[in-house]
């Protein structure tokens, strides 16, 4: 799942039907961490194949009467939404609000047969800005049209962390973006749907204005269930490679599982039965089928199924698809490797979830840039352990410090993003270091990881690490997953 604007193919796309809120044009607002699905999701909604393939499975979405946009995304040669660099620019002669809200105008005019006396943003922006009247009433008139068609008009943003290069240029974006999404909850043609990072959620001061608690609080939070990413899996193998007619006929005569094809994008697409969905006892029996049992030679080691996930949570127990197919994958072939019988040995899974491990540290560095600069002086460390054991070693690295050479480092006077997509990643800081009210900024930095996920605190207390972060900074835990060294 990565962040590109491009649609999912459709044999990629699997429907979780624990994400049907999520997914509903009626939720504005979606929080998902890193690797959660946000990107695949916005990009799934503005593709009519991947719309169709969601409307088959939940048709009480009817999404089958949205049209939807980017109100923004990663692009930059999107028509629909300015740049990073335009939004800056925007940003310094113009209000926030003022800015969404000519997004919103300039793409539904496009649309549906209204016309804006000016073009460029600038100029649009302006516009809005001047004539407050005649934009309600644009907006309100397209409403009106399509409520009367019975269609809605969605407009997706995501990506919101890139539309400015410090987090006072985004905080102010972003509060601005959201009041513009309450004020059109009374359009009842026109929606919008927000994908935010849960420390952008949490950030209190993207929620100073009035009614904002009408948004915050009807948050929908994107999560994947344990059964959620093993029926990823099989639809994964029902829908990809040579082997996936075979992986189906076998679940249909070992486990008389019937399959539909549906077509989409010219191509066959073949939904796994809502049994193999949800069905807790019969996902264990096809793994059961497929690999050890147990994560040892007994039972006193764990059950697979559950270890496997467990052992891929962060410290709030949210599981990204993208780490536990991977280590799914590379369990395969180092089961392979080692000339096991199984199609997945508990030798091989516990390499795979190594391989997550470092995948994962690295996805978790793309939002936030400091964090192999927090983890790399804990090296050698054993968890559970005090607070003061790590602040200690971060104190002996002058990790606080580095953090502040970094960023002053990464300030660019000129932002200088060019290409299709802009992966120009501006250094962000913790921002429990902007925002501390601890003693000191080492106790605010346990503070900020814990905010992520990345650490959590055991019953007495200490702070403890989970092995999907643990093992690829070659943290130590008595009885766990070997570190990487």
């Amino acid at each position: 799942m990565d962040a590109s604007t491009n649609p999912p193919d459709p044999n990629e796309l699997y429907v979780v039907l624990g994400h049907e809120r999520a997914l509903d044009p009626n939720s504005t607002l979606v929080v998902g961490d890193r690797g959660s699905g946000k990107s695949f999701w916005s990009a799934a909604l503005n593709s009519k194949v991947s719309r169709a393939l969601i409307h088959a499975q939940l048709p009480r979405l009817q999404l089958d009467r949205v049209k939807t946009s980017w109100g923004f995304s990663v692009s930059t040669h999107n028509a629909d939404h300015p740049s990073r660099r335009v939004l800056q620019r925007l940003q310094g002669s113009h209000a926030a609000e003022d800015i969404w809200r000519a997004v919103v105008l300039r793409q539904l005019t496009s649309r549906y047969d209204e016309e804006l006396p000016v073009k460029d943003w600038a100029d649009v922006v302006t516009y809005v800005a001047d004539n407050p009247e005649r934009e309600e009433r644009l907006l309100s008139r397209i409403a009106g049209r399509l409520a009367a068609d019975g269609k809605r008009h969605l407009v997706i943003f995501d990506a919101l962390d890139r539309t400015g290069s410090d987090w006072k240029a985004i905080r102010g974006l972003v509060r601005g973006l959201l009041q513009v999404c309450l004020d059109l909850k009374g359009q009842t043609g026109i929606q919008t749907k927000v994908f935010l990072r849960p420390d952008m959620w949490e950030d209190r001061t993207i929620w100073q204005f009035p009614d904002s608690s009408k948004l915050h609080h009807g948050r929908v939070i994107l999560e994947w269930r344990r059964t959620d990413l093993y029926g990823l899996l099989w639809h994964w193998l029902c829908n990809h490679g040579d082997g996936a007619e075979i992986f189906r006929n076998w679940l249909q005569s070992k486990h008389h599982l019937s399959f539909t094809a549906t077509e989409a994008g010219g191509e066959q697409v073949y939904p796994i039965p809502a049994k193999l969905r949800q069905d807790e006892d019969l996902q264990q029996a096809v793994l059961h089928d497929v690999a050890t049992r147990y994560m040892g030679s007994n039972r006193r080691r764990g059950r697979t199924y559950t270890w496997l996930p467990n052992h891929l949570a962060d410290a709030k127990g949210q599981v990204s698809p993208r780490s536990f197919l991977i280590a799914v994958r590379d369990a395969q072939r180092e089961t392979q490797a080692r000339g096991h019988g199984e199609v997945l040995h508990w030798e091989g899974i516990k390499r795979g979830v190594q391989s997550a491990s470092s995948v994962r540290v690295q996805e978790l560095r793309e939002d936030y840039p400091w964090i192999q600069t927090v983890l790399e002086p804990l090296s050698g460390q054993t968890v559970p352990c005090r607070d003061e054991d790590i602040m200690q070693r971060w104190e002996n690295a002058q990790t606080v410090q580095a953090i502040e050479r970094d960023r002053t480092a990464t300030l660019s006077p000129e932002p200088s993003g060019s290409g299709e997509i802009d992966d120009e990643r501006f250094y962000l800081p913790p921002h429990a270091l902007a925002d501390r009210s601890s003693d000191t900024p080492e106790k605010a930095l346990i503070q900020e990881l814990q905010r992520i996920g990345v650490i959590r605190r055991v019953d007495d207390d200490r702070v403890d690490i989970p092995d999907l972060f643990r093992v690829a900074a070659a943290i130590g835990r008595r009885g766990g997953v070997r570190p990487i060294r």
